[in-house]
């Protein structure tokens, strides 16, 4: 039998009552931590679902801004589109008497570019056009002439009506070689409407306007046998570094330029007081053929011809009503050039040599 001294028993008691405040300080600060982390993980979901639907709500005002960047941006092309220049160029092989055209160019210059660039051997641009339409005709002698039209079908009768007009025979313009570049005719008419009802785009449109390069029309309007044979420019050298894409890109651009035919300039005269031409073409017979039948007198001839990069001089010496003596000369130089025609003139006699042109062809 166990017997407990009652200081024992006392003693056990105090050790309880001393414990239990402690236990229950410790159990309330549990509950306390439980309680805390159960609302810090309810408050994470709540933010972890305000959070996606903010991230939906930014991803939609981000798409919905880029569609408005895209609608802004379509309608400024739309205004620029319905007001500007469409310009198209028109490029000729001197080597077969085949063309090539480009269309809707936002930059004439540029456009060129394109045009000589997609030519093949040695070229040289006939004309440039905007906001209409061109056709080609063709003689029975192998002449080659362009019109302009507000369609192609009226193009095609202009052209057809300035080959009869110089003098080509059984002229015909095909109807699949016609074309047009412009606003009204990239543009559909119902959305041309749409686009000027909505205020996108405005009623006024550009001109349509035609530009000629020099010599080029009367080049390709002989047959191919009288054309003559013409010579590319002096290429120009690549890029040192083709680590620059800008200087590539020029090169590359510069490259259809080099093989442009290098024009001539010639200067014919006759006896008459009016027996005079000057005229720049795409080779050095051209130039001199079509100078002479530009003359206007049946004694003239070649006084001077001289390719790009040079110089020429002319004099003419007569009496009003009588004949007129005509001397030429060449040179690197105005000075040069000069030099030679007034030697040639003092030459043969004359007292006075009035130069009546004297022009570097740069």
């Amino acid at each position: 039998m166990i017997t407990v001294s009652k200081r024992t028993l006392l003693a056990s008691a105090l050790l309880l009552l001393s414990v239990s405040p402690a236990m229950a300080q410790d159990s309330a600060q549990a509950e306390q931590r439980r309680h805390a982390q159960a609302v810090n993980n309810y408050e994470g979901w709540m933010r972890n679902q305000a959070a996606g639907t903010y991230v939906d709500q930014a991803e939609a005002a981000a798409a919905a801004q880029i569609r408005a960047n895209f609608r802004a941006a379509e309608k400024d092309k739309i205004r620029k589109d319905a007001i500007r220049d469409w310009w198209g160029v028109i490029v000729v092989s001197t080597d077969d008497g085949s063309w090539n055209v480009q269309l809707n160019g936002q930059d004439q210059s540029d456009t060129m570019l394109t045009a000589m660039k997609a030519c093949k051997g040695t070229c040289s641009p006939v004309l440039s056009f905007a906001n209409s339409c061109m056709a080609p005709a063709y003689s029975q002698q192998g002449g080659l002439y362009w019109g302009p039209g507000e369609t192609r079908e009226l193009a095609a009768t202009t052209a057809v009506n300035a080959c009869t007009a110089a003098g080509g025979s059984s002229c015909q313009s095909p109807p699949k070689e016609s074309f047009c570049s412009g606003w009204k005719y990239a543009y559909r008419a119902v959305d041309r409407f749409l686009h000027r009802a909505d205020m996108t785009a405005r009623g006024d449109v550009a001109a349509a306007k035609l530009i000629d390069f020099p010599g080029a029309r009367e080049y390709i309007a002989k047959p191919p046998e009288r054309r003559g044979k013409s010579t590319a420019m002096k290429a120009v050298a690549p890029a040192a570094s083709q680590d620059s894409t800008r200087a590539w890109i020029k090169d590359e651009a510069a490259e259809g330029m080099t093989r442009m035919a290098k024009p001539w300039t010639a200067i014919a005269a006759g006896t008459g007081s009016n027996a005079y031409a000057v005229h720049w073409g795409l080779n050095e017979q051209d130039a001199s053929d079509t100078a002479v039948s530009k003359c206007g007198g049946g004694d003239c001839k070649v006084l001077v011809a001289v390719p790009y990069g040079e110089c020429a001089a002319a004099v003419r010496v007569g009496k009003t009503g009588g004949p007129v003596a005509s001397f030429g000369g060449r040179g690197k130089t105005k000075e040069e050039a000069e030099e030679l025609a007034v030697t040639a003139c003092i030459t043969s006699g004359a007292k006075v040599c009035p130069v009546v042109m004297n022009e570097c062809m740069k």
